[in-house]
């Protein structure tokens, strides 16, 4: 091992890599060999406590989803690695002295930028990028070089990338990149690069990944299971008919389950090393077309599919927490909206979006003010506002991709900033007029009452599409579905009052005599029911307190006046507000003729002025 480490610092020395050092330095870190697959040695060191001391430059990192939307016309792919990439970059002789390590040879110092470093790759990243700019259809990701052709036919295609091959070519020779020639794949259908598979056709998965996953051993504890569902939670954009095994899988990875590997489980990993090797390939996303997105929620998973021209361009599947399996319908589809806006963010921030649902309500929740839904869907709501979404309801038969991607979900992680946080901002409860024991005896009735629990099944497992469909005696709740996302005895901000309890209620609503007007304007603050308003009148005009001091006015017969025989003969005179703006009118009453003036102001000057221009 002695021997061939000289050999790679000697090597490393004359290529003008490292040097020797023969003066004190303040940093010195410890040397790190590692074999590389061709035997031989890369030579690293481990900074992790100079990292600490290093501040890192500020140069965007490109990703694989920031090309893609550029490859909706390849045909042609060329892949290259640039050889050595960070040994392109010098460092400065006082920087230098700072990557000071030691070796049993003596000390060296990195002449080049070394691995390990934090400001290494955006620093490296920068220089390609700078020296390649101006390059159409030339991308570069760390030290992964795309040059693609891109025409309407492969022989155009073809045509164009051996133009764009030239001129990366040239620019690599100007700029002194240099690249590796044993990982050059020349002019390609389809080449592997930053770990997916780009055809002419589309997007596919990697194939090593694929291979990982279909080779996989059976887990033998919770870290494996966690393993084989982050591997598959990687390949969710690619991912259609993952089945409800993924959940099954799932389940023995919590803390309050034995492990205990049964056939279920094989069954389910078996079904999903099929799904996975059968994937299918998804069109690249192309900015200048418009897409739709499919959303639906299941009882256990959320799921959405991103189309163009009705071909799949990726996939996203998520399950539900155990408190959201308790939402009612409503409010998992309108998760499923979230997910989805959340999920395709690259791609739907700025643009007008088309979401296809089977859920009707949510065309008519978008529509509604902000403050008329409750809390929970206001924050759902809050979540989207910064998305332009146009909802369109199409049937259930129509949304199946995104109808099989939530019953076939991946146990995916939300990111930290995402997850929908389960405490209420208001807690609408507290602030009801009902004490806890009231509120109490209204969910006990509740329970008992034969004609909400036709409602609350109906809220549990989602409304029907047409009004006719649903019993007569609960119609009246599908015009304002919307304020009944879960059934917690509240319709809006009001609570639902079952049938045992109405006497009651409608004795303390009227226990102050507050009048027809007084009793219906208190009612409808805090309480609902079918018919309420009809009750309460009953109620209070049986009242011989309320009768006794009944003040109401009495409205005045209206008396025809006496129509006038000629024009001019009688006249009516008034002044009125509109926008803001005072005016004058005058209307003959024979005629109906009238003459309108604006008034600058109603001082009685300005009247009588107006008045005599109208009979001049």
């Amino acid at each position: 091992m002695m021997k061939p480490l000289k050999e790679e610092l000697q090597d490393l020395q004359r290529r003008g890599i490292i040097a020797s050092v023969d003066r004190s330095t303040d940093w010195i870190s410890s040397m790190v060999v590692v074999q590389k697959p061709n035997g031989k040695l890369r030579v690293c060191i481990d900074p992790r406590p100079l990292n600490k001391a290093l501040k890192r430059s500020h140069f965007p990192l490109p990703t694989i989803e920031d090309i893609l939307p550029d490859l909706s016309k390849a045909r042609v792919f060329t892949v290259c690695d640039v050889k050595s990439g960070f040994c392109h970059v010098k460092l400065e002789e006082e920087f230098s002295y700072l990557t000071t390590f030691a070796t049993t040879f003596g000390r060296s110092k990195w002449l080049r930028i070394p691995m390990g470093m934090s400001p290494a790759p955006e620093i490296f990243q920068r220089k390609p990028t700078l020296a390649l700019e101006g390059l159409s259809g030339i991308y570069i990701i760390a030290d992964d070089v795309l040059i693609t052709g891109q025409e309407e036919t492969p022989e155009t295609a073809e045509q164009d990338h051996d133009e764009k091959l030239k001129a990366c070519l040239t620019r690599c020779r100007e700029k002194g990149i240099k690249l590796n020639i044993d990982k050059f794949k020349l002019r390609q259908n389809e080449v592997s690069y930053i770990r997916h598979l780009l055809t002419s056709d589309g997007l596919k998965m990697d194939p090593d990944k694929v291979r990982a996953i279909t080779h996989m051993p059976k887990p033998t504890d919770v870290k494996g299971v966690q393993r084989l569902l982050g591997m598959v939670n990687y390949l969710s954009r690619f991912c259609v008919h993952l089945s409800v095994h993924c959940e099954v899988l799932r389940q023995l990875t919590r803390k309050d389950r034995e492990w205990c590997w049964t056939a279920r489980h094989k069954e389910a990993l078996s079904k999903i090393k099929e799904i996975v090797a059968n994937a299918p390939v998804l069109k690249y996303y192309n900015p200048d077309v418009e897409f739709t997105i499919q959303r639906d929620a299941s009882d256990t998973g959320l799921g959405a599919a991103l189309l163009q021209g009705g071909m799949p361009v990726a996939f996203a599947s998520r399950a539900l927490k155990q408190t959201e399996r308790r939402y009612a319908q409503t409010e998992k589809e309108f998760l499923a909206l979230v997910f989805s806006m959340e999920k395709f963010h690259q791609n739907t921030y700025g643009r007008r979006i088309t979401v296809q649902s089977d859920h009707k309500p949510l065309e008519n929740i978008m529509r509604k003010p902000l403050l008329s839904a409750p809390k929970r869907l206001q924050r759902m709501m809050l979540r989207i506002q910064k998305h332009d979404v146009d909802i369109v309801y199409v049937p259930g038969r129509d949304v199946v991709l995104a109808d099989t991607v939530s019953r076939a979900y991946l146990t995916e992680s939300l990111p930290t900033g995402s997850v929908e946080t389960e405490i209420e901002t208001v807690n609408m409860v507290q602030h009801l007029p009902f004490s806890e024991d009231g509120l109490g005896r209204i969910r006990s009735a509740t329970k008992d009452d034969r004609t909400l629990q036709t409602p609350i099944k109906t809220i549990q497992h989602g409304w029907p599409k047409e009004k006719a469909d649903m019993p007569n005696e609960i119609r009246h709740y599908f015009l304002f579905q919307e304020e009944l996302p879960g059934w917690n005895c509240l319709q809006g901000r009001k609570v639902v009052i079952p049938d045992v309890l109405r006497k009651e209620v409608t004795q303390r609503i009227h226990s102050s005599h507050l009048g027809v007007e007084g009793c219906l304007r208190r009612a409808r603050e805090c309480v609902y029911w079918q018919g309420m308003n009809d009750q309460i009148k009953t109620y209070i005009q049986k009242c011989d307190t309320c009768r006794s001091v009944d003040c109401s006015q009495q409205k005045e017969t209206l008396k025809p006046h006496e129509m006038p025989k000629r024009p001019r003969a009688k006249a009516g005179n008034d002044l009125f507000t509109f926008d803001n703006k005072d005016y004058f009118i005058t209307v003959d009453y024979y005629s109906n003729f009238w003459e309108i003036d604006f008034l600058p102001d109603t001082k009685s000057a300005t009247v009588i002025r107006k008045l005599k221009a109208h009979f001049a």
